[in-house]
């Protein structure tokens, strides 16, 4: 593949991801994400969401963070008087409620591979939605591919070419260079499991459609690549707590 091709690939890769940035700044992370297997299970985004929705989390209407680090507001009690709001302590005359905790914030972190095809042609869109339905990829928001795990996006499947739609409906039609595949932690989903999901659906769809496996800096992925992302995940988790 030559280094035009290569350059269109990486370009078309950035600019798929970026759509998706763009496109949802209406939908934002919950206030407090519990991690798999909490009280409440974890949560992530709703059923078919891709995950780059989760990029602009921190962005609200009001201010940068004021999603996260901010408690809820208490109700105001004038002191001495025993008038509390259902479910509250009303506090001694003279001292001041505590300030409801902060919700616990994560590193968001991306992974990202791509899916080109070995002679750098196009790959048809007739071959490309068998290979997706037969690695269990479920068609949704965003009109891209998606992993479900309980009902919740763990990593996402969009063309190289822009917008990055995946459409069955225009498979007749369609072709491309090949495919990015991308996901964002946290999501739900426990790290480690999601990325090795992540790596061997990547391949078995590489296999596919005669194609081969790259990382986001344009190298074979190779074995060894995979246990290097693996082990920056699993430090991901564990500087996030998880």
């Amino acid at each position: 593949m030559s280094a035009l091709q290569w350059a269109l690939l990486v370009l078309g890769a950035a600019a798929v991801i970026a759509i998706y940035v763009s496109s949802r700044r209406g939908d934002r992370l919950p206030k407090q994400w519990t991690p798999p297997g909490a009280a409440g299970g974890g949560r992530g985004p709703k059923p078919g969401q891709d995950q780059m929705d989760m990029f602009d989390a921190r962005r609200e209407q009001h201010g940068e963070f004021d999603e996260f680090g901010v408690g809820k507001p208490r109700k105001r009690i004038e002191p001495g008087f025993g008038n509390a709001a259902p479910g509250e302590t009303a506090p001694l005359f003279g001292q001041t409620p505590e300030p409801a905790a902060p919700a616990r914030m994560f590193e968001e972190k991306l992974v990202h591979l791509l899916i080109a095809e070995r002679e750098g042609t196009a790959i048809f869109g007739p071959k490309i939605h068998q290979a997706l339905a037969r690695q269990g990829l479920q068609f949704g928001d965003r009109r891209i591919y998606h992993r479900l795990r309980n009902g919740e996006a763990v990593f996402s499947i969009a063309s190289l070419i822009k917008p990055g739609t995946l459409d069955p409906a225009e498979q007749e039609r369609f072709s491309t260079p090949g495919l990015t595949v991308f996901m964002v932690l946290p999501n739900g989903a426990n790290p480690r499991d999601a990325v090795q999901d992540m790596v061997a659906t990547s391949r078995a769809l590489a296999d596919q459609l005669n194609a081969e496996v790259f990382d986001a800096e344009r190298q074979v992925f190779t074995a060894e690549a995979q246990r290097v992302l693996i082990a920056e995940v699993d430090a991901w988790a564990k500087r996030n707590g998880l």
